[in-house]
């Protein structure tokens, strides 16, 4: 009779330990389940709310709006909100590339304005007779820059005037650099003085500055004398969700400029024709 219930306490024990375990395993089960829901939403709504967000860059450069706009679809539950600004420099605020290039890929600063069509408007826009080109230094090889200025000679052709800037002087006939940048991330200088290149902003049409880095990539920044014409917009759109989750994207869009393969003509100097 005491073995019969020693067995049976041993069967009690044994059960219940058979039930923890299951409710461990079934509760592990359940959070698992839970959460890999929780990821899989938050996946779902992170994805919705970029599209949506992709989907205010196009409107804005589709339909090139120019205030800020919000869009709402009820049926995607999604929401985006697009914020357009200029993207320009000014006497103290120098232009800055968003990113820095890479050598041998060249960047263009527009020295007249455009339209809203994106066409330029041949008319003196800079008239000051210096601007500042700024680039960084490199850890293993110091960059240097060639400028090619583009500009329309008053009653004549369009020309080519090259400056080059080279801290190291591996390069001849280069015009003199100063240390120390027009911008936290850069840490040479180089005036471009217009008069010196024969050019006369008041009445040449400036045009465009080519700057092509050489040697290493670098940030280039321009530090003007007078404020630049715009160089583009810089788009900000933010798209959300019913539940609350937003995602960002911010978009730099330059005018249009040549293709590479013009600079082999234009870094030549000279006049030019269409």
């Amino acid at each position: 009779m005491v073995r019969k219930k020693y067995q049976i306490g041993q069967i009690a024990l044994i059960a219940l330990l058979v039930l923890t375990i299951a409710t461990t395993v079934g509760l592990s089960l359940i959070a698992r389940t839970t959460t890999d829901v929780s990821v899989t939403r938050n996946i779902e709504e992170s994805t919705r709310a970029f599209s949506a967000a992709e989907a205010g860059v196009e409107e804005a450069l589709i339909s090139r709006i120019t205030i800020p706009k919000t869009t709402i679809d009820p049926t995607l539950g999604v929401s985006y909100s697009v914020q357009v600004d200029p993207v320009n420099g000014s006497v103290g605020n120098p232009f800055e590339f968003s990113q820095p290039t890479s050598k041998e890929v060249t960047e263009t600063v527009w020295l007249v304005a455009h339209d809203a069509t994106g066409k330029i408007i041949e008319t003196p826009t800079y008239t000051n007779d210096t601007i500042d080109v700024c680039w960084s230094s490199d850890p293993t090889t110091t960059p240097a820059i060639i400028v090619a200025v583009l500009y329309h000679k008053f009653g004549g052709s369009y020309q080519v005037a090259k400056v080059v800037y080279d801290p190291d002087s591996r390069i001849p006939n280069v015009s003199p650099t100063t240390a120390g940048g027009c911008s936290a991330n850069t840490a040479y200088t180089g005036t471009i003085n217009f008069p010196g290149l024969g050019i006369t902003p008041a009445s040449d049409i400036l045009i465009a500055l080519r700057i092509r880095p050489v040697y290493s990539g670098t940030q280039i920044a321009i530090a003007p004398a007078q404020d630049l014409p715009t160089q583009g917009n810089r788009i900000e759109s933010v798209g959300v969700t019913e539940g609350g989750v937003n995602r960002k994207i911010i978009v730099y869009q330059q005018y249009r400029a040549p293709d590479s393969i013009f600079d082999y003509a234009v870094y030549s100097e000279g006049s030019f024709s269409q």
